[in-house]
């Protein structure tokens, strides 16, 4: 057998008067707690990375820490934090009564079923025969991966579907159609003009981009099945008692 003992003068004595002092105990349990959830952070950030296609920074950084008595939300998807729920100490994403929120991106793919409509879909006012959409595959992208904001503002002010308030925030020089580049609504065979369509496609010069699909479902598949709760538990499982047991040691080698 391999095994190694490793020896620390009056052990005895050391754990007990660590015992009595409930001040230390604290210390030491509270900042396991605090290091794990930074762990948490950052495992959940990877598994994104991982599990997801091109994951913006938008959702990465969406993903918070509830740290101990330090209270924190406990609404919707954020009642159920990974880790421990001690303390209300755990991990959380972040959400917004209006708009999308990066607990609206992230939710279907833990839980499934639909997802929320974001604001981009709701401004087409029913141009499509669906409410919701998905980006055309070989559509450029930008940094973040989305379709990028100034050809999104150009295809609505051409499709009429910008509100005159936004309309009057572009910069002169988007208002004006660009030269070579349409927009348009394509529609089913045997569609008549101007009924909803199935994808809205960019014409610039001679090429044709689709930049938008008609989704048939919004629903999330297990192949795409985000294990949050699942990889939070298996890393506190880890995490806290490796924290717990190196600050212990650390207050006992002052004694």
């Amino acid at each position: 057998m391999l095994a190694m003992k490793v020896d620390m003068p009056n052990f005895d004595q050391k754990l007990r008067q660590f015992a009595e002092t409930p001040a230390l105990i604290q210390k030491a349990v509270v900042g396991a707690l605090s290091e794990t959830v930074d762990d948490l952070i950052a495992r959940q950030q990877r598994e994104m990375k991982q599990t997801f296609n091109n994951p913006t920074p938008y959702i990465l950084k969406g993903i918070k820490g509830a740290y101990p008595g330090g209270g924190g939300p406990v609404r919707g998807f954020r009642k159920g934090r990974t880790g421990v729920n001690v303390t209300q100490a755990g991990t959380y994403f972040e959400f917004f009564p209006v708009g999308k929120s990066p607990e609206d991106i992230v939710k279907p793919h833990v839980f499934g079923g639909p997802r929320r409509q974001k604001s981009s879909e709701r401004r087409l006012g029913g141009r499509l025969l669906s409410p919701f959409t998905v980006m055309g595959r070989d559509y450029p992208r930008n940094a973040s991966g989305d379709i990028p904001g100034a050809r999104y503002t150009q295809m609505l002010n051409q499709l009429d579907a910008l509100s005159d308030v936004a309309r009057s925030q572009m910069p002169k020089s988007r208002q004006k159609n660009r030269a070579g580049v349409s927009y348009f609504v394509m529609v089913q065979k045997g569609g008549k003009k101007g009924s909803p369509g199935i994808a809205i496609a960019e014409r610039r010069g001679s090429q044709l981009k689709i930049m938008l699909v008609a989704a048939r479902s919004t629903g999330y598949g297990k192949s795409v099945k985000y294990d949050y709760f699942g990889v939070g538990r298996k890393q506190a499982e880890y995490s806290l008692p490796v924290h717990f047991n190196r600050i212990v040691q650390r207050y006992m080698s002052r004694m």
